[in-house]
């Protein structure tokens, strides 16, 4: 039986882009967005390793965004940065547990 885990994503605290995070052993993924901020985020994945594309629209509010796409890596892009702290914690049920 999956188990529920979640972690938190890296997100810069300026333009730029957060480290990846491995998802790829999670199923019904979910990232959830908040914190005090004035700032464009964009989710991106990758199944290549190096290629990202955008998952879902960009955030500019604290709210939760699902990520129904399979991918090996997930990272958090901020695009426009004015002020504030975004944070992001990703939430997904881990296929290896038993």
């Amino acid at each position: 039986m999956a188990r529920p885990e979640k972690f938190a994503l890296k997100v810069p605290a300026a333009v730029g882009v957060g480290a990846p995070s491995v998802v790829f052993r999670f199923r019904s993924k979910t990232v959830q967005v908040f914190g005090t901020f004035v700032a464009t985020l964009q989710l991106e994945g990758t199944l290549a390793g190096d290629e990202y594309f955008p998952i879902g629209p960009a955030v500019t509010a604290p709210g939760a965004i699902e990520v129904p796409e399979t991918i090996e890596f997930l990272r958090v892009r901020v695009t426009a940065f004015t002020s504030g702290e975004p944070k992001a914690v990703f939430a997904g049920f881990d296929e290896r547990a038993w």
